[in-house]
């Protein structure tokens, strides 16, 4: 069976000392990764991990997802080679075409595709050994050669769910992530990806594909499972295809039928849905996400497992209300059993 590495997400409220206390302990456990929430009202998602890039010895780190619509690439790149030097050549990002930032800016969506494949050729074509002159059609950076950014380059990943975002990961990122995808999404997703990096003239051996997972599961069940009530409009935005391999028809028309009731639950920090069946809900959320009391962690492995057999390299868990006590449970139950 193929090696998957597990990154941990913190939450938008961790603050750089509470970053690296955990990314610290993530360390420890031996996880590959630690990425910061870049969102409308948090801590800059770069600053966040400046602690934990200086205090840090072996994980990765970076933030997710930084958007082009928002930050000028050669920004984006100034901050990422930063961190990058800070860390000792640690450094990572996930790039996306917007989020909950440009959302807060009330910014467009518009080419975000174009956005995101420009931002990409200025990141990956940035060196400290020559200089960049690039004039595409949205951005254009001059005479940019950061001279001091000598360090191991960052690893650059285009955040794509859709066909056409991954066609350019393929041909420009050292990865992707994908977002709440269950098995056969992401075997499906892993296959098409391995012909685009082959038609692209790419090992596929060498990129890196992930997916972004919620992880629930608490010694308390009841708390887990309102926790993850709470977020679960968060899960692909209840779009219908991260839904459909396990819904009926019928299902997925009630979902979205009440998707301001799931929207609402998530703004009021609410556990309840209103006017949505909690069979509806609870099966839901048994599907896209770990939740429940401890005797969930086996199913949560068997899931795991059959996430690197469909061929991710890594899964990127989000956790949530007690991260440290999360993280203390992937470590010593988790990890153990992927190896």
């Amino acid at each position: 069976m193929a090696t998957m590495e597990i990154d941990i997400i913190l939450n938008e409220f961790a603050s750089p000392q509470e970053a690296a206390e955990l990314g610290l302990l993530a360390e420890r456990y031996g996880m590959r990764g630690v990425w910061s929430s870049n969102y409308g009202g948090s801590r800059d998602a770069f600053f966040t991990l400046s602690l934990l890039a200086q205090q840090s010895s072996r994980i990765r780190l970076g933030p997710m997802a930084v958007s082009p619509a928002e930050l000028h690439p050669l920004k984006m790149a100034n901050l990422l080679l930063s961190l990058n030097e800070l860390s000792r050549g640690r450094a990572m990002i996930m790039v996306g075409g917007g989020g909950a930032v440009l959302q807060a800016m009330g910014g467009g969506r518009d080419r975000r595709v174009r956005r995101v494949r420009e931002c990409l050729q200025i990141l990956k074509g940035t060196a400290p050994d020559r200089v960049l002159n690039f004039r595409g059609e949205i951005y254009q950076v001059w005479g940019y050669q950061p001279r001091w950014a000598t360090d191991t380059p960052p690893l650059v990943y285009y955040g794509a769910n859709h066909p056409q975002s991954r066609r350019v990961a393929a041909q420009l990122a050292d990865g992707l992530i994908t977002s709440d995808f269950v098995v056969p999404l992401v075997r499906e997703f892993v296959a098409a990806t391995h012909a685009e990096l082959r038609a692209a003239g790419r090992d596929p051996a060498t990129f890196r594909i992930g997916n972004f997972w919620a992880w629930h599961i608490r010694e308390d069940a009841r708390a887990s499972m309102a926790e993850a009530r709470r977020e679960l409009m968060l899960r692909g935005w209840l779009g219908e295809q991260y839904f459909a391999p396990f819904l009926d028809p019928d299902e997925l028309a009630l979902m979205r039928a009440h998707e301001r009731d799931f929207l609402n639950a998530f703004l009021r920090r609410s556990d309840v849905i209103e006017n949505v069946p909690a069979g509806l809900v609870d099966k839901m959320i048994r599907h896209i996400a770990f939740a429940g009391g401890l005797d969930r962690i086996e199913s949560a492995i068997e899931t795991l497992r059959a996430f690197a057999a469909a061929g991710l390299t890594e899964i990127a868990l989000r956790v949530h209300d007690e991260p440290a006590a999360a993280i203390r449970l992937i470590g010593e139950r988790v990890l153990p059993a992927l190896r």
